[in-house]
């Protein structure tokens, strides 16, 4: 048997491939309206919303296809509501109308059905759609047998007012069809310019070429937006690298501090009152350290940097690439009402601008010495595995003093993105599924033109902003493009299993050294190491709120305790 070498999409060394992350996430512009209106509606409506740190993929490409999505959809949309319009004033109250109408509230109730959001409201419309169909059905069939018996519903013939000129019929009956046979020439279109655009530019092909400049190739798009979404889109092309010796501040409005995290698995803290040992020395008789909040990070931050060095304790060595970065994170809400004091200026300088994306080290120190209320100081240890498909994120915050020792621990975990947007790389080729779609749609438009229609004059709006108070909503970010597309569950058991070995391994450094520290300084680990027991031991994961020093539950063995949902997905 002959051997058969794979080296079809073999990678030129010159060539910088596209992430498959910033591929999904452009195709799911493309592939879902609600996903880049959403985007556009949080990244590029506010001037002073910060940029949020989004490690990994290409915010400016995915907001560029954003706006060509959105573009294209409104110019789509708003020729369809033309020529629909045109056909009912055509074709006047015929049975090819009504026929349509009905056709259009059968194929559309399946589709209520699964997005409604309770069986009442689900049947209420179901019955709302079904009996105007068969009122306006029955009224044409009855005005039809008998003109003069729906007079006095009409006030006359429709025609006599709305419709076409009296007589051939014929002319108007074809002039109808002619629109009909339009509308689908340019659903059509629509399909296969983004079959094509999803397969060309966003394709599993595509990985392997240098991505395009969207700048250029979406600029006839684009030179139809509106300029307050090209300048904020520069910002997010232009944004700078972490200046050497800050550290990134995240400010989020909302109750998730951790922007771009994902979904919180469980957390834990507690508070151990500190008993000195007995002894005045290390047994190698140097002076106890001095306990302090900036040494425990340093000592913890040590320790877990020896994880980098490992080499088979990971599947694919991922925690090579483990990162340990130190991070501020922020409530907006709290920082507007703080922002006439003099500590909030290295956060926000101006009302008329965006929140600092960095802080200075003066800030830093004094943050991680003592906390403020609306703004706190983590240590973050963040693996990215399965081809950074899935995000492993744990935040540590300590505080210590002579007496007590606070820790507290928030793991968090962001899932893939969600199989309709990766399906781009299994697209079939060919126009048979495009027209199939375009069908589909024409069939169903007398229900959905009017949600066309007022998608074409809706314009997206920046917040409301009373006079003489400030939204405090506009200086905060809610989450990252790549949260917004994210799945509500990982895909596989592997990657459920990778999910708790991370966290087990992350625990299984953390707690002895947190130990090592407080011998180090004189203090008594006993009372801290009966409860970490409990906290690494392998049958147990953290599980409960935080209320006792630590709660514990079995494994349930899923990703329960989430409590940062993912927005739901709408089709385009």
């Amino acid at each position: 048997m002959s051997e058969t070498t794979i080296t079809a999409w073999t990678v030129p060394p010159q060539v910088r491939p596209q992430d498959d992350t910033t591929r999904y996430l452009c195709a799911a512009a493309h592939l879902d309206s609600g996903y880049a209106d959403n985007a556009i509606r949080e990244f590029l409506t506010e001037p002073t919303r910060p940029l949020p740190h989004s490690p990994g993929f290409d915010p400016a490409r995915v907001l560029v296809e954003a706006i060509a999505s959105r573009g294209r959809r409104k110019l789509r949309d708003g020729i369809l509501a033309v020529l629909f319009g045109l056909f009912v004033w055509a074709s006047g109250p015929s049975l090819l109308l009504f026929a349509w109408l009905a056709l259009a509230v059968v194929l559309v109730i399946p589709s209520i059905w699964r997005t409604a959001i309770n069986v009442a409201l689900k049947a209420a419309v179901v019955a709302v759609l079904g009996a105007f169909t068969l009122a306006g059905l029955l009224l044409y069939l009855i005005g039809t047998i008998d003109p003069e018996t729906t007079e006095d519903f009409t006030g006359g013939y429709y025609s006599d007012y709305y419709g076409p000129p009296p007589g051939d019929e014929e002319v108007w009956f074809y002039v109808s069809i002619a629109l009909v046979v339009l509308m689908l020439a340019i659903l059509v279109t629509d399909r296969l310019v983004v079959r094509s655009l999803l397969v060309d530019r966003f394709g599993y092909r595509a990985r392997n070429r240098p991505p395009a400049d969207p700048f250029t190739a979406e600029r006839p798009l684009l030179g139809l937006c509106p300029p307050r979404f090209l300048r904020q889109l520069h910002r997010y092309r232009d944004a700078e690298q972490t200046p050497q010796g800050t550290v990134p501040l995240f400010v989020h409005r909302g109750y998730n501090p951790f922007v771009g995290a994902g979904l919180h698995r469980e957390s834990w803290s507690m508070a151990l009152p500190l008993e000195r040992l007995p002894e005045d020395r290390k047994p190698d008789g140097s002076p106890f350290d001095e306990l302090t909040t900036p040494l425990l990070y340093e000592r913890v931050r040590a320790a877990m940097a020896v994880l980098q060095e490992s080499e088979s304790l990971s599947p694919d060595r991922r925690l090579r690439e483990l990162s340990i970065r130190e991070a501020v994170f922020a409530s907006s809400a709290e920082l507007i009402d703080h922002v006439n004091q003099p500590e909030s200026v290295v956060y926000l300088r101006g009302l008329d601008s965006a929140p600092e994306r960095h802080l200075p080290p003066g800030e830093v120190t004094a943050l991680r010495q003592q906390p403020r209320e609306w703004a706190r100081y983590y240590l973050c240890f963040q693996v990215e595995t399965w081809d950074r498909d899935l995000v492993m994120s744990s935040f540590l915050h300590a505080a210590a003093d002579a007496s007590t020792l606070y820790l507290e621990w928030t793991p968090c975990v962001l899932p893939p993105v969600r199989d309709r947007y990766r399906a781009v790389d299994k697209l079939p080729s060919g126009v048979i599924a495009p027209i199939g779609q375009a069908l589909l749609r024409l069939a169903r438009l007398p229900v959905t033109v009017w949600g066309r229609a007022r998608h074409t004059l809706e314009w997206i709006q920046p917040l409301r902003q009373d006079r003489g108070l400030i939204n405090p909503d506009a200086y905060g970010s809610l989450r990252t493009l790549r949260e917004m597309a994210a799945a509500d569950e990982v895909d596989s058991y592997f990657q459920l299993v990778d999910v708790e070995r991370y966290e087990k391994i992350l625990h299984s450094r953390l707690m002895p050294a947190i130990s090592r520290i407080l011998r180090d300084c004189g203090y008594s680990p006993a009372s801290f190491e009966r409860q970490a027991a409990t906290v690494i031991h392998k049958e147990i994961t953290i599980h409960g709120d935080n209320y006792a020093p630590i709660n514990t539950g079995a494994n349930s063995g899923s990703m329960d305790g989430a409590n940062v949902q993912s927005a739901p997905a709408t089709g385009d």
